[in-house]
Order: C-alpha cells, then structure tokens, then sequence
C-alpha cells in the first residue's frame, strides 16, 4: 500500500484518472446494490437540500440566495463548467448544429421529402447499395436524424463538448476528426450488426462522430468538470425546471457512458437486447477519437492546462489551493514562455507577503503583457505597486503610462511617468517624451503648478525640441529663434553638406533651398536630429546630423 502510494506521488496524472476509475466504480456499485435508497434520497432530496443551504448560510454569514445561485442551474442538460478559452469562437461547432438542424426541419417541410429516397440512398449502409451511395452515405448518414428527439439530444451532446474540443485543437483538425470518427462510428455498427444478425446494418444520426469527439475530449479535455443537473423538485421539474449542479470529473461522465454502451452493445451482439441504439457506432466512434488524439499527441497541451488552472484558482483563492505554486512551477518547467502561468505564480508569490521572487516574476511578466495583453499588464502593474516600491524599466513605464492614458486613469499614467523621470540614466528621448507627457496629463488633473515645474524642466533641458513649444505657450514665453549657421560654399553641395551637418548650415542639395535641422520625437529614431528642406513638402531631401 505504501509503494501504490509512493508511487502516485510521483506520478501526479496517473492518480488523476485513477481517482475518476474509482468514482466510476463506486457509482455502479451504488447503482447496483443500493438503488432503493438512491429512491429514498431523490425523494427526500428537496427537503435535505433547502436545509443544507440554511445551515451553510447560516455558517458562513452569506445569504441564502448567493448559494441557490452557486449550486442551481435552470439548465436541463449536462454542460463543460467554466472554460477560460471562450475568447475562441468554436464556428465549425455552431456551424454543423446548425447544418443538422437546418437539413431535419427543411427536410420535414420539402413536400418533396421522400423518406424511402433516405433509407436507399443516405443512410450508412444503403438498402440499395450502388457504386456511389455507399461512399456518398458515409458522410449524409451523420447528418440525418429519425425524429426531433434524437436531433436535439445529438446536438446537446455536441455543444456541450464540441466548443471545448473546437478551442483547443482548432476549427480545421476539429472539423476532420469529426468526420472521420464519424466514418469509423458508423462502420463499426454495420460489422457489429452484420456479425450479430447476418444481414447489413442501417446507421443515421450523428451520435458516431459525437461519440468520436467525446474520445478526443477525454484526452485533450481529461481534466475538465462537467455540471450534470440533477432535478431537486421531483414530478415538478417538468414545470420548474430546477435542477442541482453536481460537479463530476468529465472522465467520470466519459466512463460512464462507455461502460453503458459497451453493455448494451454486448447485449446485442448476444441477442439479449433488441435496442436499436447504435451502441457500436459510439464505441466505434469513441475509441477512434481516443486513438487520433493519442497519434496526434493532443495530451500534451492538457497537462500544461490543467496545472495552469490549479495554479489560476490559488491565485485567486483566499485560502486552500497550496499545491497551486507546484503546478505553476511545473507548467514553467515544461514552457518556460508561458506568460500567464508566470503572472500567476508572481499572483502566489505575493498573495500574503512581498517576497523578490515575486517582485523579479512581476518585472518580467509585466513587459511582455504589454504587447500581449494590455489591460491585463496594467492590472498586473497595479498588483505590483500595492506590494513592491521598486519601479520598472523606463521603457515599460512610458508603455504603461500610454495604456493607461487610453483607459482614462491619468492618475496611474503620471505615476509611471514621475517613475521615469526620477530615474537615473534614462535615455534623452524616453526623459523629453516623459515630461511632456506627464506635463500635459497633470494640466488635465488639474495640479498646474505641478505641470508648470515639468514645463520649466522641458525648456531648460530641451529647449529646440519640436514637444517643447508646448511648454513656452503654456508658460506665456515667446518660442526660441532656431539657430542659424553660415552656409557651407562648396563645389558640391550635397557631399559637403553632409560631411559638416553637425555643425554648420545647410543648402538642400536637390533644389538648393536652406535647410531647417530638426529632431524626431518617435519611433526608433526618437532623439536622433536631421536636417529637412525649407520646400517640404514640395521638397522632400533629408540629410542626417
């Protein structure tokens, strides 16, 4: 026992799923030798129900309304609970519920609708199998249904873990699984069928490829809850559709459902059962999704997922969740990149104390959040500042200071700006942008006084900069003459106008105009001074100092 132990220690995965086999086994065992009282239960389970969220309100100082909201679900069906990646738009998913629907209900409203055409021609096997209905039938079969339930019930199953998958894996890989664990469902079904009646089976329905994608989610997805409502109201949940949400492991749900469809599938083999469910075509379907995504290696990406959302919930979490760093740590160790594992754990690191680690992780996060994710860098920078009183790199404040700009919060922005300015050894440009920008937002705010120090500071250390006339009419002083230079006589201009830029005048060597000298305020060469024709724009020669 101490070795089993030791080992699933080691073996953090491993014990994962082995937790979901054991649940798995212990609801049939329930279900098997203890079904009256799961009866009792049910019955009994509004009144326990309503006593339990009194006693827990009643514990905790919360209403009893907040917790019917954390525990009750108005919807019927079984859904994947809080997906982080919802910011992708799952468009093959909606786009083949919508093709089933749109194929059932036109097809039942055509006055040319012709079932037996169906039944010949488009379900998988044919009945009257010719060299082009059998391949074409492969592929129409998924997109038939026999009546409205089982339309709806198929397309629930699939929105519920078609998004998911589809966000995971992307819409092309999606859209090909779906089909070709689609065909491998419904083959599977014909040679089960052939083998337990002797005559050729007739598939439609889109069950086979759900069922494949449902194999996919269990390796890709392994790690995701799944609310499964549970009707706390009796015969009344068909008039109040009240339902309790029952948070299981979706490997759990997954296992449930092979195991039910492996039994009646034995069943009709044997000849116990005379379902027409084609349980063979979910098998089929499931274990081909299973063997794709182990080919194609999807398991990877759900490690990293699911320790990366351990470590997002203690992140946010005001107590428990201590095994969250660990799984931050891992997911650094297996992508060393990952930008919001690394502001996570900076999260951790600072939840309760300061500590440098979470100072460094915040100063590296931070920087690259600004091209990723802006809101978010501003959000992490102002974790930072509650925390840690040590400033950032120039550069990364002035990025700051503009996001913040853009969201109306002037106060941050002339905080990142003040940070620059204070620095030592900031670069002339960056210093000369901060304080004209800083300037101009504490005008907005109101301090004038202060921005006129700013002002003053602007003029005495860049008093020719283009970004400095603000400051002599903001101060009511008359902006400076430009400095003038004797020309430079030459036989040829433009060579020894360049050589002598730096010093003396210029004429434009293309239309022998004087030439003005100005500096550039941005971009990579910000602070860098050129000399421009008198005729721009007519003339556009530019020489650099």
């Amino acid at each position: 026992m101490q070795a089993i132990q030791e080992y699933f220690e080691r073996h953090e995965e491993q014990a994962f799923i082995a937790k979901a086999f054991l649940t798995i086994f212990l609801i049939i065992l329930v279900k098997t030798y203890l079904s009256g009282l799961l009866l009792l239960l049910f019955i009994m389970f509004p009144i326990i129900f309503l006593l339990y969220i009194r006693f827990k309100a009643a514990t905790e100082g919360t209403s009893p309304y907040e917790l019917l909201k954390q525990h009750v679900t108005f919807i019927p069906i079984m859904y994947t609970e809080g997906d982080r990646k919802k910011e992708v738009v799952p468009w093959v998913t909606y786009g083949i519920i919508l093709l089933n629907v749109l194929i059932f209900y036109l097809y039942e409203a055509a006055p040319w609708g012709d079932a037996k055409f169906i039944m010949n021609n488009l379900v998988f096997l044919p009945r009257e199998p010719n060299l082009w209905n059998v391949v074409v039938s492969a592929f129409t079969s998924m997109f038939l249904h026999a009546n409205g339930v089982h339309l709806w019930g198929n397309m629930l199953f699939l929105w519920a873990l078609g998004t998911s998958v589809e966000r995971r894996i992307g819409p092309g890989r999606f859209a090909l699984l779906y089909l070709i664990t689609g065909l491998f469902g419904g083959v599977a079904f014909v040679l089960a069928w052939f083998i337990a009646s002797g005559e050729p089976g007739h598939v439609l329905g889109a069950s086979g490829a759900i069922a494949g994608i449902m194999g996919v989610f269990a390796v890709r997805c392994y790690f995701k809850s799944m609310i499964f409502p549970l009707p706390i109201l009796g015969i009344f949940s068909l008039i109040l559709p009240i339902s309790l949400k029952v948070r299981l492991n979706s490997l759990v749900i997954i296992g449930l459902f092979f195991l039910a469809n492996l039994s009646g599938g034995i069943g009709q083999l044997s000849g116990q059962s005379a379902s027409m469910v084609g349980h063979w075509a979910h098998l089929g379907g499931m274990i081909s999704g299973m063997l794709l995504a182990g080919f194609l290696k999807l398991g990877e990406g759900a490690v990293e997922e699911r320790h990366l959302e351990i470590g997002v919930k203690a992140a946010g979490a005001t107590v428990g969740y201590c095994e969250g760093e660990q799984s931050l740590r891992l997911v650094l160790q297996r992508n060393p990149g990952n930008v919001e594992a690394m502001l996570m754990l900076a999260r951790v690191k600072s939840k309760y104390v300061a500590t440098d680690e979470g100072r460094e992780l915040y100063a590296r996060v931070i920087p690259l959040l600004i091209a990723a994710d802006p809101p978010e860098a501003a959000r992490a920078y102002l974790e930072y500042g509650k925390s840690y009183r040590q400033p950032l790199e120039p550069g990364a404040l002035v990025a700051l200071a503009g996001i913040f700009q853009r969201q109306g919060d002037l106060d941050s922005a002339t905080r990142c700006l003040d940070a620059v300015i204070a620095a030592a050894d900031v670069a002339p440009a960056v210093r000369q942008r901060a304080l004209a920008q800083c300037a101009a937002m504490l005008d907005k705010l109101g301090f004038e006084e202060v921005a006129g120090g700013y002002y003053e500071t602007l003029i005495r250390e860049f008093p020719q900069a283009e970004v400095t006339q603000r400051a002599y009419v903001r101060l009511g002083r008359p902006l400076p003459e430009p400095p003038t230079e004797a020309p430079v006589r030459t036989a040829d201009a433009a060579v020894s106008g360049a050589a002598t830029a730096g010093s003396h005048a210029m004429t434009c060597p293309l239309c022998r105009s004087a030439m003005q000298k100005r500096c550039v305020n941005k971009g990579p060469q910000a602070g860098r001074w050129f000399w421009v024709c008198a005729g721009y724009p007519g003339c556009k020669s530019l020489v650099p100092v």
